[in-house]
């Protein structure tokens, strides 16, 4: 499994990276959730999907899962799905 990571600034904007870098490397963008985003293709649609889970201890910041979950599939244009 790859373990994608990300942020959710306080503009909502959602920011996906390597789990090869760290989340405090984010610091700076003023990080409000952070945790992983995991993609999968949904068995009944066969549409893309993705989800966030997870935290940064880096940070120290918790994921909000079903609110960064909604932006990033807004944001990646997941939504009209």
């Amino acid at each position: 499994m790859n373990n994608t990571k990300y942020i959710r600034t306080e503009d909502g904007d959602i920011i996906i990276f390597s789990e090869v870098i760290n989340h405090s490397q984010f610091r700076n963008w003023n990080p409000v959730s952070a945790g992983f985003i995991m993609f999968y293709t949904d068995k009944e649609t066969a549409n893309p999907n993705c989800k966030c889970y997870g935290e940064s201890i880096s940070l120290g910041l918790k994921s909000n899962p079903e609110e960064d979950t909604i932006r990033a599939r807004f944001q990646l244009g997941m939504n009209d799905y």
